[in-house]
């Protein structure tokens, strides 16, 4: 404008607005409260994945607990092997006669293996426990005895395992576990439930941390302010 090459108009200060400055608390503390939000999203995210995984390991250690029958009140059934094995543990419901079970109960397995006469030169192996063991929560909660436990006999000429069917015939309805497998399978789901927890335990921490970092961050936006 022509007034504003005046002399008058240049002796005159000119206003000037004042700039942001990206410094400012204000814009601080906008980035911090933005960071602290993150941090506790994050944070609640991995301490939830840690909850999640307490309780997949704790379902998969009560899996591992429960026993998983080849023969369930039966007096006459067939047990397969299929590979090298340690044999069966046979139960009955307490309150019989065990001895007597014991005695008529009898193992025929391939190549004409039997546990007829074992003690008197039997092929297979059957042991006799026939004992109330009040520790075992399986047995009391089953309201079971352990009658025995027999061997897979070895294959004629080697020392692996003699696979085929095994019949077992008694006078009684007896329950038959794969001890082998039970001891695999709650090895496996200890180690598995272990595992979970550990890995649960780091994302809940890392999750804490995170969450507290966030409250450090606004606070000190807080006290910027």
């Amino acid at each position: 404008a022509p007034w504003a090459q005046t002399p008058f108009a240049a002796s005159c200060p000119q206003p000037r607005l004042p700039r942001p400055r990206l410094d400012s608390p204000c814009l601080g503390a906008m980035a911090i409260s933005k960071a602290s939000k993150i941090l506790f999203v994050v944070g609640s995210l991995l301490s939830l994945a840690g909850i999640i995984c307490i309780i997949v390991g704790t379902v998969a250690g009560d899996q591992a607990g429960k026993i998983d029958w080849k023969a369930t009140d039966q007096s006459s059934f067939t047990l397969t092997v299929s590979g090298d094995h340690c044999g069966f543990s046979l139960y009955m419901k307490r309150g019989g006669d065990c001895d007597s079970v014991y005695s008529n109960t009898v193992i025929n397995g391939p190549e004409g293996k039997s546990s007829a006469g074992f003690l008197g030169g039997g092929d297979i192996n059957f042991y006799k426990d026939c004992k109330i063991d009040d520790t075992s929560e399986m047995e009391k909660e089953e309201n079971l005895m352990l009658v025995g436990h027999f061997y897979i006999p070895e294959k004629s000429g080697t020392k692996n395992s003699l696979t085929g069917d095994y019949k077992v015939r008694s006078s009684a309805k007896l329950w038959a576990m794969d001890v082998c497998a039970e001891f695999v399978e709650a090895v496996g789901g200890i180690m598995a439930m272990l595992g979970l927890l550990a890995l649960a335990i780091a994302l809940i921490v890392i999750g804490l941390i995170l969450c507290c970092v966030g409250c450090c961050c606004l606070q000190s936006g807080k006290g910027g302010k």
